[in-house]
């Protein structure tokens, strides 16, 4: 009977990745940023990854690295989510991440 509430206990706690999905936080850019990074969750057991932004001749190119962009299974190919930073539309670009199996916990940027 002990294991029942422990097991019981444990579905009832809600995870990072939830958390972020019913609750994400307000992220803001000013200006046109020369670096960032992005710290997403994700939905397999909270793992946590960093996404590396950089602004290369005017433009930005994102790195998953060591991972590939195709495990965060986005419904958009990473060039479009480039244009989209390139076109300075942040809240968009955001939306494209957390629509896939991962979910933004924060920004920084300079």
């Amino acid at each position: 009977m002990q294991k029942l509430k422990l097991i019981t206990l444990k579905l009832n706690k809600m995870d990072l990745y939830n958390k972020l999905k019913n609750n994400p936080p307000k992220l803001k850019v000013e200006g046109k940023p020369t670096e960032m990074k992005i710290d997403v969750v994700s939905v397999m057991c909270d793992n946590k990854y960093r996404w590396s932004v950089k602004q290369i001749d005017g433009n930005y190119h994102i790195s998953t690295s060591p991972f590939s962009y195709t495990n965060f299974d986005l419904p958009y190919y990473k060039d479009d989510v480039e244009w989209e930073m390139d076109n300075g539309n942040w809240n968009k670009v955001f939306r494209m991440i957390n629509e896939g199996t991962t979910k933004i916990e924060k920004i920084k940027y300079r």
